[in-house]
């Protein structure tokens, strides 16, 4: 019943030292207008590194788009923050995103969450995800 939803996946939970996971962002607008100035923090687990070439490319890819395009993002050392136009009533976005994990450790996943950037109330967040990096 959320207005906004935002769901994250790994392709794995337990890597060796600079191996390279992917996950999958997928968010939704479940109201019945459209959501202006969306904005979604994808957490970046300690010790990985996300590859921005991916964020990029989708940024490029979605240009044709009328709504759910991503207009830009910037990265901290904990999240992504990504800023969409608008999001059409009940469409919904996936984008892959790749992350190095550079040290051996056990750790779950920063927060990521979706929200309206004029209206933080109307938001979600995604569930933490324990991920297991193995040294070499």
């Amino acid at each position: 019943d959320e207005p906004l939803s935002i769901d994250i996946a790994y392709d794995r939970t337990h890597l060796e030292q600079d191996d390279i996971a992917t996950a999958t962002a997928t968010v939704k607008n479940h109201l019945p207008k459209a959501a202006n100035m969306v904005m979604v923090d994808l957490g970046i687990p300690p010790g990985f590194e996300l590859l921005s070439e991916d964020l990029q490319a989708f940024q490029e890819k979605g240009s044709v788009r009328k709504s759910a395009h991503l207009e830009k993002f910037s990265l901290t050392a904990t999240q992504a923050i990504l800023y969409f136009d608008s999001f059409a009533p009940g469409e919904s976005v996936s984008m892959q995103f790749r992350l190095r994990a550079k040290y051996p450790m056990r750790a779950r996943t920063f927060q990521s969450r979706v929200y309206e950037y004029y209206d933080p109330q109307v938001s979600s967040v995604a569930r933490p995800v324990a991920l297991v990096v193995r040294g070499r």
